[in-house]
């Protein structure tokens, strides 16, 4: 490898955290079971404004999600977890939320989702390797950064990355030029210096690419399709194969 990287750049979801979908929470709509934290935030809605049916609340969640997107625009501006619990009341016809009860229901959503997400062994070991050769960051599309804080505190591994640059912290999203035109700012080296390393081909790989950095796709398996126009400088089956990508000459 004839390259001279400063600084691993990591993707936090499905790229360090890899999703364990059995313990996402789950409703029961027209006799199917549905992943969604509809029946938790049911739950937590009940004493301020009576029984809300969850199958009621999950439409709405998919509706603010959909806002949500339609909220981005061309620059792919972050909403804000916040900002959509807000609108899933607007959705549901409710009283508008004080601060304190929205602080609530999305902490009530986020750990539901943050504890379906596990950090295997392996990627733990692989870290540990590189943050004796390496300064490690991350660079992550989540919608409340708080959130992201407590899951890397809750492994212990929150010291471990300088930046952490977070969707919600500022502001955009990847793959748009604006989130990584402000987390290479914020990495404080030269882009040729930067490896970033992230699962998704439009956000992270044709992100990368269109702000000239090198980027590791972690493929989990799926082949590029034929037509992508631009590859990543290394895919890898999974995460600890970079091992062998930094280590090789």
């Amino acid at each position: 490898m004839d390259k001279d990287y400063r600084l691993i750049l990591f993707d936090c979801f499905n790229t360090l955290f890899l999703s364990h979908a059995p313990a996402l929470p789950r409703v029961t709509i027209d006799g199917k079971a549905v992943t969604s934290t509809a029946g938790l935030l049911s739950a937590a809605l009940a004493p301020h404004h009576g029984p809300l049916e969850p199958a009621l609340v999950h439409a709405a969640l998919r509706e603010t999600w959909r806002w949500a997107a339609g909220q981005r625009g061309e620059f792919l501006r972050e909403i804000s977890a916040p900002v959509r619990m807000r609108q899933l009341f607007r959705v549901l016809g409710l009283t508008p939320p004080d601060e304190a009860l929205v602080q609530d229901l999305v902490w009530v959503h986020m750990d539901a989702l943050l504890g379906s997400f596990i950090l295997p062994p392996e990627h733990v070991d692989l870290l540990r390797t590189l943050r004796q050769r390496y300064r490690m960051a991350i660079f992550s599309n989540f919608d409340y950064a708080p959130g992201l804080m407590r899951l890397l505190h809750r492994h212990e591994i929150d010291g471990w990355f300088d930046p952490i640059i977070v969707s919600d912290a500022i502001g955009f999203r990847k793959p748009g030029a604006a989130a990584f035109a402000r987390a290479i700012a914020m990495a404080s080296v030269a882009r040729e210096q930067i490896l970033f390393v992230g699962d998704s081909l439009e956000d992270d790989v044709q992100g990368a690419h269109a702000a000239r950095l090198d980027v590791a796709w972690i493929s989990h398996g799926q082949a590029a399709p034929p037509a992508l126009q631009q590859p990543p400088t290394y895919a890898l089956e999974s995460l600890p194969a970079l091992a062998r990508v930094l280590a090789s000459p």
